[in-house]
């Protein structure tokens, strides 16, 4: 079931004492209303019996805390009301009290975790536990008090079971759902149904409540079918289910529940117009036909909308995923894995971009590591590829965030440099040379230090694409190198 309330769990042994005597004096007090209203319209004890309800919410409120309660009250009803001797009072309360704990055990043992009323798994635990095991519980513990104590004889025993289980379950259904809900015990998710009160919500609410009023409040003429039309009730009571929520629902079918009962018993209404034989047995029979059609229907609905709520979760979870694996590709695409700067393919196509956005002057640095395969073939692949990686960083260092920096081959590197004059990228290479000079090699290495040699161009008038200016700071490269190595040379 759902957690107890906060409110019945704080308090020690007088709140334990007040809740009790609250669920016996209100009890005591259903037990009268019916006796005093119901009772003249047959079935045993009456063709609705209100403190079930009240019994069935008590046992899902508290559990075995609150069965004392509903004990007290049963034995003042039955001795004080009916007129029961005490003995035969105690064994009936006796039956009272255990029925509604029991279904609400298995109410629990068999409902899903959440949703009591938003699952159709929920509301069938609901049917088979709190209402119908703690009904037929309830009669069979009546009906052997009876036989017991010789007020019914053997061959009475399955009749009176039968009405005592119809009587109780009528009353379970009467407010035990609505009560459930306004007391907490039973949490209704955000989104099952409306929070908010639409115009046109708040019309149907009232106009089937003022209906209801109208048609049971009434004397209608014999000739009139209103007791079969007075079913139609059920549609504006799905409607709230569905569009604002099962309380508001609920609620309403407890007023009219009310609204029914009283005008029934007041002689009034569509089932005391000669069309139904026993009108409260009518009225009970309304009474459940709406609470199994609001019940059933929005907990189908509910799970319809988890459902889809919970695909569109996946879908955006799928969706999300899948674009950071594209993500995630393209950047591995686009990216030297092994130093983290840009790779050839995408470092030409920035550099192209940026040298077609015009932002003149435009320098481009190509620059490779000296003696590098001797570095390989002397201190190992792992020491080189860790040479490689200390050299985009320290060159990295160096740079601007608008300069592109990319590993175009093995050992060789190139930075592009938009609106970089020529002084500014001379200087600048001579500070990636000093960058890399930085750098010790492993003791196996033929030299200690890491050396560069370093090609600059220079973007001219109407040089419109990149490939001709890298090739000129490769030949600049090349120049260096045939010049001794670590240094820097411009192309002419």
């Amino acid at each position: 079931m759902a957690a107890t309330p906060d409110w019945c769990q704080r308090g020690g042994l007088e709140l334990w004492i007040g809740l009790n005597l609250g669920v016996a004096l209100a009890y005591l007090g259903l037990g009268w209303a019916v006796g005093r209203f119901f009772a003249a319209y047959g079935l045993f004890p009456a063709p609705i019996w209100l403190p079930a309800g009240l019994a069935g919410v008590a046992a899902m409120l508290g559990g075995p805390r609150l069965l004392p309660g509903v004990f007290l009250g049963s034995f003042l009803v039955n001795a004080g009301v009916f007129g029961s001797a005490p003995p035969l009072a105690a064994m009936i309360s006796a039956g009272n009290a255990l029925g509604p704990w029991a279904g609400a055990v298995l109410t629990r043992r068999f409902r899903p975790h959440t949703g009591l009323f938003t699952r159709f798994r929920g509301v069938v635990a609901f049917l088979a536990g709190v209402v119908l095991l703690h009904a037929a519980l309830s009669a069979a513990g009546g009906t052997l008090s009876l036989w017991l104590a010789g007020e019914a004889p053997a061959g009475a025993l399955p009749g009176i079971w039968s009405r005592w289980l119809l009587c109780d379950a009528g009353g379970t259904f009467f407010f035990a759902p609505s009560l459930a809900l306004w007391l907490g015990v039973e949490r209704i998710p955000a989104d099952a149904g409306h929070t908010r009160l639409a115009p046109l919500d708040a019309t149907v609410w009232f106009g089937t409540a003022g209906l209801a009023l109208l048609v049971f409040l009434s004397k209608l003429p014999p000739a009139l079918p209103s007791a079969q039309l007075v079913f139609l009730l059920a549609v504006p009571l799905s409607w709230i289910a569905l569009r604002i929520s099962l309380r508001a629902a609920y609620t309403l079918l407890t007023l009219i529940c009310v609204i029914a009962s009283a005008g029934t018993v007041a002689g009034y209404g569509p089932f005391q117009n000669g069309g139904a034989g026993n009108p409260m047995q009518s009225v009970g029979l309304l009474i459940v036909l709406c609470a199994m059609n609001v019940l059933t229907l929005l907990a189908l609905v509910s799970e319809r909308r988890e459902a889809e709520v919970a695909l569109a979760e996946a879908n955006l979870l799928l969706e999300r995923r899948v674009s950071e694996r594209t993500a995630e590709l393209r950047r591995l695409a686009e990216t030297d894995v092994l130093t983290g700067l840009a790779n050839r393919r995408c470092f030409m196509a920035a550099a192209e971009a940026a040298l077609q956005r015009g932002g003149r002057p435009f320098a481009l640095i190509a620059f490779d590591l000296d003696h590098f395969k001797s570095i390989n073939d002397t201190a190992g692949h792992a020491a080189g590829d860790t040479v490689l990686r200390l050299a985009a960083e320290r060159c990295t260092a160096q740079l601007r965030q608008r300069d592109l920096f990319g590993r175009i081959g093995g050992e060789e590197f190139a930075i592009a440099l938009p609106v970089t004059g020529r002084a500014e990228a001379r200087r600048l290479a001579e500070q990636l040379r000093l960058a890399l000079a930085s750098i010790t090699l492993p003791p196996a290495a033929p030299r200690p230090r890491v050396s560069g040699s370093f090609g600059l161009a220079m973007a001219e008038e109407g040089e419109d694409g990149l490939e001709g200016l890298l090739r000129r700071a490769d030949l600049a490269l090349y120049a260096a190198k045939h010049a001794g190595r670590d240094q820097v040379c411009e192309a002419v």
